[in-house]
């Protein structure tokens, strides 16, 4: 069993969504692809008033097929259909990120192995305190708050 999870932020770091899903996987390499084409079920209207999408990920060798992709598909639209809303945003950037440096995303992971999940509210009493104090931390860090 695993979560396949995601944290949705703005531009500025502000949080916007979390969401996770339990998933049963062979591969860890599928689960971070799952994350991925999992973002296309929680796509929601306002999002696509953001110009562009940055997709951290904490699996290198999947993050670089992604970038060695997407140069691919440079001045051409995703062909991929579990990709393809990606098409939706100017600029697509995967990056990689080591999990204890994306410390939320480790939290919904966790919890999305037993409770499928969507916050689009901080004020959301479903909501882990143990969410909350390291989005507060990371947002402290920031200067966000």
């Amino acid at each position: 069993m695993a979560g396949v999870v995601g944290v949705v932020r703005d531009d500025k770091g502000q949080f916007l969504l979390a969401f996770g899903a339990d998933y049963v996987h062979w591969d860890i390499s599928q689960v971070e692809l799952m994350a991925i084409y999992y973002l296309k079920n929680i796509m929601k209207d306002w999002m696509l008033e953001y110009q562009g999408v940055m997709i951290k990920g904490d699996n290198y060798n999947i993050i670089k097929a992604l970038q060695n992709m997407l140069k691919k598909w440079k001045n051409k639209e995703i062909r991929d259909d579990r990709l393809a809303f990606l098409n939706n945003f100017n600029q697509v950037l995967f990056s990689f990120c080591r999990r204890n440096c994306n410390k939320l995303a480790d939290i919904c992971a966790n919890l999305g192995v037993f409770n499928s999940f969507i916050w689009l509210d901080l004020l959301d009493d479903e909501i882990p305190p143990s969410f909350l104090y390291c989005l507060k931390e990371e947002c402290d860090a920031l200067g966000l708050l």
